[in-house]
């Protein structure tokens, strides 16, 4: 049987989940290594001294070898998995374009739709997967990691000239080490992994978009934890708006929709995630460029096309700009 180790994989953004995946795959006898953005991130890198995963009060250290684009890596990069923010993808990848063999596959573990389009208008011969998420995970400081809930990740085919039901090596091997996340003797925690491989990665792609969409601005927009925007007294009609919109978008594009409906699946994750503030949220206080435009401006994109107005996405968008001052980002879709 092949191992784990065979197949080598280069992570690109290295956040929450980058940081958590690299935890994660080392401790399966994966070798990984770090792609980082420039020497100011290796510089806090070996400041962090490594990864640092904190996951039910127990610590995981692990110490890939990193790389920035100024010393490429020795080897040529068969798989990468990219991790960064949707608008960063392209910005992200190139550098790095010159060593990945033809036949490398990509896999986008991102919140978000487009940058995948994206990217295979740039390279066409790119053999591209989509990954999904329900993980919790959040950045203290850089390299430093907690893990806040373990979920579910489904992959699948994105690139047009893959077969969906074949599935590569590499990622055969995942899921087969996945469900066995038991503590190894010499390792007191292994993260957990539970991969599962789809053969329509739209759905649950169209199905986590749909629950941020209506979500993530507006808690963005009121300054408010998810719990909070439950009972908010503009935020909650505004929810109940835009799920109506997202599910009209998502019915025209072809989507199953979610079982319980849009609606009262995104209430039960506010009142599950009560106290989390939505990654949108943490980036609009943390002075950074959000995704909305990668998620509201997914579907209102994806409405367009069917002649749908989706109004109370574009007031959010227009919204969420002004309260948090900063351009947004994303590759066009």
């Amino acid at each position: 049987m092949t191992r784990l180790s065979s197949y080598p994989w280069h992570i690109c953004g290295v956040g929450a989940i980058g940081s958590l995946w690299a935890s994660a795959l080392i401790a399966r006898g994966s070798k990984v290594t770090l792609l980082l953005r420039d020497a100011d991130q290796l510089t806090q890198y070996q400041a962090a001294g490594g990864i640092n995963l904190l996951e039910d009060d127990q610590k995981v250290h692990t110490q890939p070898n990193a790389l920035i684009p100024d010393t490429p890596p020795h080897e040529p990069i068969k798989h990468m998995l990219v991790c960064c923010k949707s608008y960063a993808t392209i910005g992200a990848v190139l550098p790095w374009r010159k060593h990945l063999v033809d036949d490398a596959q990509i896999l986008l573990l991102q919140n978000g739709m487009g940058s995948a389009q994206a990217l295979q208008r740039v390279m066409p011969n790119a053999n591209i997967y989509y990954a999904t998420t329900t993980d919790g995970a959040w950045r203290m400081s850089p390299f430093n990691v907690v893990r806040a809930g373990i979920g579910e990740t489904f992959i699948g085919c994105f690139s047009d000239h893959l077969l969906e039901a074949e599935i590569p090596s590499p990622i055969q091997r995942l899921l087969k080490t996945s469900k066995n996340s038991h503590s190894l003797k010499n390792n007191p925690l292994t993260p957990i992994l539970n991969i599962s491989w789809h053969t329509d990665i739209r759905t649950p792609m169209w199905h986590k978009l749909a629950v941020n969409s209506v979500i993530n601005a507006l808690t963005a927009i009121y300054q408010c934890t998810n719990g909070e925007l439950i009972k908010h007294p503009q935020g909650r009609p505004r929810l109940e708006q835009l799920c109506i919109e997202t599910q009209d978008v998502m019915a025209r594009v072809g989507i199953v929709p979610l079982a319980q409906g849009l609606l009262n699946t995104a209430v039960r994750i506010l009142q599950q995630t009560a106290l989390n503030k939505s990654s949108m949220l943490q980036d609009c206080q943390a002075g950074r460029p959000t995704e909305i435009a990668s998620i509201n401006g997914y579907i209102i994109a994806q409405g367009a096309l069917y002649h749908l107005p989706c109004a109370g996405h574009k007031q959010v968008c227009e919204d969420l700009q002004q309260a948090c001052a900063l351009p947004t980002k994303s590759p066009k879709n």
